[in-house]
């Protein structure tokens, strides 16, 4: 009868650790299937965008600053004699350099709201001088407005009334990081903040 007991109590313990036993293990598989789909779909899920690398706009060849013009849009006065049509034309085009992507850009003009102002005012004061006096308006009050969703074309229109110009027309727009860095390359001052729009669908 003892040794019924012992036997009996031998096989029900090695019952218990067998199923203990199959209870951990079946578990452990479980987990390990739930990891190996999470990392499935991990592998197979869509990876999140990087971060484009960042590509300067300067010209390092003739990306140089234009303070002869500079100042003579700054010094200028009502009254004054205008700019001839031509040299509106290459303003504006020396302009919209810090906002487009071009692979040359032959001298810059910062662009600010004072020198869009006073543009706007000699080419409305002396509009029987200018050729094309409508076509540099309509430019100069968009600009005015801060839009420059179009400042690719606007140089690009530029470019081809000159007709000479052989290279450097504008295939983008700057995104704000590459206008930043244009205006503290080539024009020397450092801002936080850029005037008018700077990203736009292209």
């Amino acid at each position: 009868m003892r040794w019924i007991r012992i036997v009996g109590m031998v096989v029900l313990t090695a019952l218990l650790s067998i199923s203990a036993t199959y209870f951990v293990m079946d578990k452990n598989y479980k987990q390990e299937a739930s990891n190996k789909g999470t990392d499935s779909e991990l592998r197979n899920s869509p990876k999140k965008e990087v971060k484009e690398k960042f590509v300067s706009t300067v010209d390092t060849k003739f990306g140089w600053e234009n303070p002869v013009f500079s100042m003579r849009i700054d010094e200028w006065k009502s009254g004054d004699e205008p700019f001839v049509g031509n040299l509106v034309e290459e303003v504006l085009q020396q302009m919209s350099y810090q906002k487009i992507i071009a692979d040359e850009k032959e001298s810059s003009i910062m662009i600010t709201p004072e020198r869009i102002d006073t543009l706007l005012q000699m080419v409305e004061e002396n509009k029987d001088e200018y050729e094309r006096s409508e076509q540099y308006l309509d430019v100069l009050n968009r600009w005015k407005l801060g839009d420059f969703s179009s400042v690719d074309q606007d140089h690009n229109d530029m470019w081809y009334l000159q007709g000479s110009k052989q290279g450097g027309m504008a295939y983008g727009i700057a995104t704000k990081e590459q206008e930043i860095d244009y205006i503290f390359r080539v024009f020397a001052k450092e801002v936080v903040e850029v005037f008018g729009s700077s990203i736009h669908a292209n």
